[in-house]
Formats: structure tokens, C-alpha cells, sequence
């Protein structure tokens, strides 16, 4: 399988080698999770309720693997960017079994690790769900989507490492290309399960849960098969060396797993916010969150991408592409974010009407839609800020970063401000927390980032 060379070319065009199959895969599945949406708005408010509810549960769960996702991306893609410098240079040569060796154990890592907290996930939905504001009669949908998501999560979170050890070695139009043609099949699938079409079972909720899972299965059986041929992973003695790959994996990947943790946990207590205002505010708070990351794809997708770019280039000393790399992010989520929020203004309740039409629903989400993209290009400065300092070896600023933004700022300002402007007032949080932390995040990294390139010089000229 060939692989790209990050340290090489112009910055721009190889950022969009990387970005556009990561793009194709990101927004088709984030197109589908939306859709899937709609599918479930026509089985009824509970319904989409019942999902919204599920979203923090599934966003810890996808945290934990993206944290372990971020932590193998950052280790393999300075692992290759050394051995690029060495062998460009002339100095010790890098060892040639440690990029295989960390894609394997990093596998390894996230398959148990998944096993083990989906199974407590499982034992604990009643008491959970109860405590964020659930009604007792919405536990048995709740269960009915769960129950067949939480196994199929295992599956879906070691995809998620295979992409990125591809990602990391310079290869991503083949997980690109996997993850859209999944989204394709889970598409396809959904109807059939959800609304039982051409005589199968209608299985509503579960009928999402089990396309999604279906697809997932063959997405890891394919993108496991491309690792193995690609020489990415172990053929033999694969347990050898394995604690010491978690704990470089882990070095950057605990911070990462606890800098994604915070959203979550943030998330489960604005829905508890929320649900005092009744099922249909939640109902359409879940419907923004559906638009909103179809409007923020691109950047996810750039901050994506930007890790290996970043850890490649700094693993081959290459600092002038690392800066004008990160530059290049920020302007593109700058201008993204004001092209997307520009017709969520004058749009957003078409749009959410489209998912879900009940009044109340379509109010919720399209004053959601009105004030928050406003904040979407700094808070894609922000992604891509975080996203740099991990492939740096450097999370704990992406952690600090996180905690200040959700924990000291957004949760006590919604707070505030949902007592004194109801619902709206935490939407304004949320616009003004994003803001404020893609200016820090901005100056952070640039600072931190001139510190780092000097020190390594001068360590140079000193050896």
C-alpha cells in the first residue's frame, strides 16, 4: 500500500491529500447519522428524544477510542517522521519493527478496553439515564437502541484505530473511501430495519442499532485486511514489547481520552439542563446537534488530518511546514465556520423542520442554529490547536484547554444564564465558550510552539 510522504511537497496540497478522503468518509457518515435522524423523527418525538438522550453515553464511549486514536496517531506518525530525518540525515537509524509494533498493540488496547467499558455501560443504563432526566416509560427505547449499539461499539472504535494507523503512515483515501462506502451500506440498511420494508421486522430504534453494527463489522474486516497487507502491523511475536507501546500510546492518549471525556460529561449535564423544559426542548436540542456536526464536518475532518501532517513534520525536524501547516487549518476553519453559519441563520428551522416538524422541536433547534455557528470558526481553531499539541507529544495543553472551556467557563455560564434567559442563555454559553477559547488556543499553541522549534535548535547547534 503506497504511502504519502507528509514531510515532502507543498503544505497546502498535502494537507488536502490527507483531508479530502478523511472529508468523504467524515461527512458521509456524519450525512447518514443525520438522515438516520430524520428516519427516527417519522417514528415519533419520543423516539428522538429517546436517542438525544443516548448521546453522551455514545460520545464517552467514542471518546475513550479517539483519545486511544489520537495517542497511536501521534506515536506512529513521529515514529515515522524520525526515520524520514535519519534517513535524510544520516544519523542512527530508527528502529524498523516500531511502527508495526505500536499499530498492533494499539489494536490490542483499544479491543479490550472497549469490551470492558461497554459491558459496565450496559449494567449501568437504568440508574443513569434516570439521573440525567430520563422518564421511566422512555427506558425501554433507550434500551432497545443500547443494547445493540454497545457490542457493535467494539467493533466500531477498533475501525476507528485501523483508519488512523493508516492515517499516521501517510495512507488515507483507502480509509477514506471504507468509511463512505459503510455509510453507504448503514443507509441503505436503515430503512429496512427501522421501518421493516419488503416484510422484515420493523425494529425502530434497534433497527439502527443493528445497521449500524452490521456495517461496522465489515468496515473493520476490510480495514484490517489493508493494515495486515500494508505491513502496518505485527506477523509474529505481536505481544512483544506490548506494555511499552501502551505507554508511549497511553503517554499522549490518557490526556486525550480525559481532554474528550470533559465534552461528554458536559454534554449529559446540558441535557439535564435542558430536559426541564420537556421532551420536545430535548427533542430539539438533539436535532441542532444532528446539523451541527454536519455543518462543522469539514473541520473535523482538517483536524483530523492535521495530527499526522503535524507529527510526521516534527518527527523529521521539518518546523517551517509544522507552522505553516497549523496556519493554514486556522484559515480554513475561519472561513468555513462563517459560510456555514450564514444560512443556519436565515435556515436553520427549514432545515430542523425537515427531521423533525413539531413546533416546539423546530423552535429549540433553529434558535440553537441562529446564535451558535457564529462560534464555529474559532472553535475549529480550537480542533486544530488541540489536535497539533497531541501530535507535538505534548497533550496536556489540549487537556487544560478543554477542562477551562467546558468546566470553568460553559458549565457555570449556562448555568447563570440558563436562570436568567431560560434554554436560550445556555446556547449563548455555548457561543461564547467556544469564541473566547479558539482565541486562547491560538496563542497558546503559537507561543508554545516557537518555544519548542528554538529549544531543539539550539540543542542542535549545541551537539
Amino acid at each position: 500500500m503506497p504511502n504519502h510522504d507528509l514531510t515532502q511537497g507543498r503544505v497546502s496540497t498535502s494537507l488536502a491529500k490527507l483531508t479530502a478522503p478523511m472529508m468523504m468518509g467524515v461527512s458521509s457518515s456524519i450525512v447518514v447519522q443525520t438522515l438516520e435522524m430524520g428516519f427516527i423523527g417519522q417514528l415519533g418525538t419520543a423516539y428522538v428524544a429517546a436517542i438525544t438522550f443516548t448521546f453522551p453515553l455514545v460520545m464517552i464511549l467514542t471518546s475513550i477510542a479517539l483519545g486511544i486514536s489520537i495517542g497511536t496517531s501521534s506515536v506512529i506518525a513521529r515514529s515515522v517522521g524520525s526515520k524520514q530525518y535519519s534517513n535524510t540525515s544520516g544519523s542512527e537509524p530508527a528502529d524498523a519493527n516500531d511502527v508495526p509494533r505500536l499499530g498492533t498493540h494499539s489494536l490490542i488496547l483499544v479491543f479490550v478496553a472497549m469490551v470492558v467499558i461497554a459491558a459496565l455501560c450496559w449494567l449501568i443504563i437504568d440508574p443513569l439515564f434516570l439521573a440525567m432526566g430520563a422518564e421511566p416509560e422512555m427506558l425501554p427505547l433507550i434500551h432497545s437502541y443500547l443494547d445493540i449499539y454497545l457490542p457493535g461499539s467494539v467493533l466500531f472504535t477498533t475501525a476507528m484505530i485501523c483508519g488512523s494507523i493508516m492515517r499516521a503512515n501517510g495512507s488515507a483515501a483507502i480509509p477514506g473511501i471504507i468509511m463512505t462506502v459503510g455509510s453507504v451500506i448503514n443507509l441503505i440498511l436503515d430503512p429496512f430495519l427501522i421501518f421493516g420494508w419488503f416484510g422484515l421486522p420493523a425494529m425502530e430504534l434497534a433497527g439502527a442499532a443493528t445497521a449500524m453494527t452490521l456495517t461496522r463489522f465489515l468496515t473493520l474486516v476490510v480495514t484490517l485486511w489493508y493494515v495486515y497487507h500494508g505491513s502496518m502491523v505485527l506477523t509474529k511475536d505481536v505481544f512483544k514489547g506490548w506494555w511499552t507501546s501502551t505507554k508511549r500510546i497511553l503517554h499522549i492518549g490518557v490526556p486525550a481520552i480525559a481532554t474528550n471525556l470533559i465534552g461528554p460529561f458536559t454534554a449529559a449535564y446540558i441535557t439535564f439542563l435542558i430536559a426541564d423544559y420537556g421532551q420536545d426542548a430535548v427533542a430539539g436540542f438533539g436535532v441542532a446537534g444532528r446539523l451541527e456536526a454536519l455543518a462543522a464536518m469539514l473541520m473535523f475532518a482538517l483536524s483530523g488530518s492535521i495530527g499526522p501532517f503535524v507529527g510526521q513534520n516534527w518527527g523529521a525536524r521539518e518546523f517551517n511546514r509544522v507552522r505553516r501547516g497549523v496556519n493554514v487549518s486556522y484559515i480554513f476553519s475561519l472561513s468555513w465556520g462563517f459560510i456555514v453559519a450564514v444560512p443556519l441563520f436565515f435556515f436553520g428551522e427549514d432545515i430542523a423542520r425537515l427531521i423533525d416538524a413539531k413546533p416546539e422541536v423546530v423552535k429549540v433547534a433553529g434558535i440553537y442554529l441562529a446564535l451558535v455557528p457564529w462560534s464555529y470558526g474559532l472553535w475549529g481553531v480550537l480542533m486544530m490547536s488541540s489536535a497539533s499539541f497531541n501530535a507535538l507529544g505534548k497533550p496536556l495543553p489540549s487537556t487544560a484547554l478543554s477542562f477551562a472551556r467546558m468546566i470553568l467557563v460553559y458549565v457555570p455560564l449556562a448555568t447563570f444564564l440558563n436562570d436568567t434567559m431560560g434554554y436560550v442563555g445556555i446556547f449563548v454559553a455555548t457561543l461564547i465558550s467556544n469564541a473566547l477559547f479558539g482565541v486562547v488556543s491560538w496563542k497558546w499553541f503559537s507561543v508554545r510552539l516557537a518555544n519548542m522549534t528554538m529549544m531543539i535548535k539550539t540543542q542542535s547547534v549545541s551537539a
